[in-house]
């Protein structure tokens, strides 16, 4: 088996308001009429429903560049790795930071590094970075690079079968992005909506198997299922890809109809019998439309979605530690509260299109007969679904 321990977020210090991304975007893009293509802008930004998102750069406040400096907004890709390699440590360091105050584990303790990126590819890696400035000489690494916004999901899939294989391991997981640094300029609608969506955050977790010490005492997360579907003819919707100018994102109009079609029928198949039981819905906030095109098709309350659009308002779509955001506001609940056993179904989306699926459950290893009917009688299934 396999348990979450915590989670802590962190996002980077500007904070980018609604009126300074349009007024931004506004000077970004040179066009015949201006003031109807800020009109446009403020149009697609509503529709988002984000109220802000932060960004590791000073650019979108508008009076300091440290990126799109003398308003050249077609920056070479180089230029952006610079600054993510610069950038992009310190903003995990955060979450990590965090997360080992908040928890009892000591950094020491730690036998394995999960990290996750997709907007910079650098080597040595975040995973080497991380490694370096925390003593991990000798713990086991691996690096999730350029999956998108599933790959955290991922994550805890590979650390959950470290776990199960080795029931003493203490896994840390890494989720950190910049997407701000990979703005480019167009009018064209899929392109302004990628712009508009994307912001900056990272996120760690804590998880460990059921030898490990650090399960006793804590209200933890179980991890209960894992599963993993494709929707076929779909690749062709969701991009991202490396240009001369940036890493692009190409969002078609028909990903919404996709997911809509096709998420009931993964997600029954992946739950079962479980889905009337599940509590708590942390669905992937891709877009707003995204997450009622869900929504919809699951029959879900507006209640149910309440975790992700919240995070969508506040902070935008971070890419990979988006999930993560939403799972840790439901486990600070669910401790806050002392809940035990709420069912927790989480998925997220990306490239493929590719589904990532995972069930959960809130657990309390202080009930010994509870600990002992888990640890006997739950086995983790792996679901592939074909069509």
């Amino acid at each position: 088996m396999s348990y979450i321990l915590n989670i802590s977020t962190a996002v980077p210090e500007f904070k980018i308001e609604n009126e300074e991304l349009i007024n931004f975007y506004s000077k970004a893009v040179a066009t015949q009429d201006p003031s109807r293509f800020e009109q446009k802008i403020n149009f697609l930004n509503r529709k988002t429903k984000i109220e802000s998102r932060f960004s590791c750069i000073p650019d979108y406040k508008g009076s300091n560049y440290e990126l799109f400096n003398d308003h050249n907004y077609k920056q070479p890709v180089e230029k952006r790795m610079e600054i993510y390699n610069k950038k992009i440590l310190p903003l995990a360091s955060t979450a990590i930071d965090r997360i080992f105050a908040e928890s009892d584990v000591t950094v020491k303790e730690v036998t394995h590094l999960i990290t996750v990126s997709c907007t910079g590819l650098i080597a040595p890696g975040l995973e080497f970075l991380v490694a370096e400035q925390y003593g991990l000489q000798h713990t086991e690494k691996i690096a999730l690079n350029f999956l998108g916004c599933y790959a955290a999901l991922k994550a805890l899939k590979y650390a959950h079968h470290i776990a199960t294989s080795d029931p003493d391991a203490c896994i840390l997981i890494v989720s950190a992005e910049l997407c701000s640094l990979h703005f480019y300029p167009s009018d064209l609608d899929e392109d302004i909506i990628a712009n508009l969506l994307f912001a900056d955050g990272a996120a760690a977790v804590l998880m460990c198997g059921d030898k490990n010490k650090h399960i006793e005492n804590n209200i933890v997360l179980q991890i209960d299922d894992i599963g993993s579907a494709f929707i076929p003819n779909t690749a062709e919707l969701m991009t991202w890809g490396i240009t001369s100018s940036a890493f692009k994102m190409f969002l078609s109009p028909d990903v919404v109809g996709a997911i809509k079609e096709n998420i009931q029928h993964v997600v029954t198949n992946f739950l079962g019998d479980n889905m009337p039981q599940t509590d708590l819905w942390a669905i992937h906030p891709g877009g707003v439309k995204i997450v009622e095109a869900v929504q919809q098709s699951l029959n879900l309350t507006d209640n149910n979605v309440s975790d992700s659009m919240s995070v969508l308002k506040q902070y935008g779509n971070m890419s990979s530690p988006t999930i993560l955001f939403i799972l840790c506001s439901m486990l600070n609940k669910i401790k806050a509260n002392k809940i035990e056993n709420k069912k927790i179904f989480a998925c997220a989306f990306g490239p493929g299109l590719n589904v990532e699926l995972l069930s959960l459950s809130s657990f309390n290893p202080n009930d010994h007969y509870i600990f002992q009917h888990s640890v006997k009688k739950h086995a983790v299934q792996k679901h592939a679904f074909k069509y």
